[in-house]
């Protein structure tokens, strides 16, 4: 199942016996999975204890109000109770139901493949190759410093994204994000990869609508690039 799903069912209190086997193992063994628990945990605990001071004060106005002989059914204490109650789900359920941003990104990032410099034998050996070699091997950082020295000698766009992938996958979010600002500007052979990857880095960091601003830019151009998982992520933004 889903991991968004499982966590959405067991704050609703519906696992069933096997969901919840499932549920504990990855809380135990899947970090990520772990984070997106806790920020639902702590959400849903702050939004709780906002909500009960408010309808605590809400409560108390109505008690203190003057009571009136002549009893309405829809001035009663119960329908009070049940609006606000009604009020609390309304207002929570969108907020649980909706996925975090680090979740966003954590599901719809994966490592763009070396389709530019392939290493098999025979490749030639250089400093493009060295880069890429260490980009195969998960090497990011390695990676990524070797192609900033490259960089120096030579604006090879396309080498120029792959230096931003390293930073991606090393997690130098900043540092990546302009790097594909500068290829954004351009036309070359990644042109919609960048847009993709850059979108990824501004949900990561809150900035929805300008998210949504190149993600419909790549729909425009009708790029068969991740064309489901756009869909998808607009549809959760």
């Amino acid at each position: 199942m889903d991991k968004e799903d499982l966590l959405k069912k067991y704050f609703k209190q519906t696992l069933s016996e096997q969901e919840q086997k499932e549920f504990y193992l990855l809380l135990d063994t899947d970090s990520d999975f772990k984070v997106m628990f806790e920020e639902y945990s702590d959400f849903n605990l702050a939004f709780k204890s906002h909500e009960a001071e408010q309808l605590k004060d809400f409560l108390k106005s109505i008690d203190d109000q003057p009571k009136i002989k002549k009893t309405v059914w829809y001035k009663t204490p119960l329908f009070y109770y049940s609006a606000v109650a009604i009020l609390i789900i309304a207002l929570c359920v969108p907020f649980l139901m909706r996925p975090s941003a680090d979740s966003l990104y954590n599901d719809y990032f994966d490592t763009y493949p070396n389709v530019e410099q392939p290493i098999v034998r025979g490749t030639v050996k250089n400093s493009a190759y060295n880069a890429f070699d260490l980009y195969e091997n998960n090497r990011f950082v390695e990676a990524a410093q070797k192609f900033e020295v490259i960089l120096k000698d030579t604006n090879n766009s396309n080498l120029r994204f792959y230096y931003a992938m390293s930073l991606l996958n090393s997690s130098q979010y900043d540092l990546a994000q302009i790097q594909l600002s500068e290829l954004d500007q351009q036309d070359f052979d990644y042109k919609d990869e960048t847009l993709w990857y850059l979108s990824l880095i501004l949900i990561k960091k809150k900035q929805t609508q300008e998210a949504i601003t190149k993600l419909k830019e790549l729909d425009k151009s009708n790029s068969p690039f991740k064309s489901k998982e756009r869909k998808l992520l607009l549809q959760k933004l």
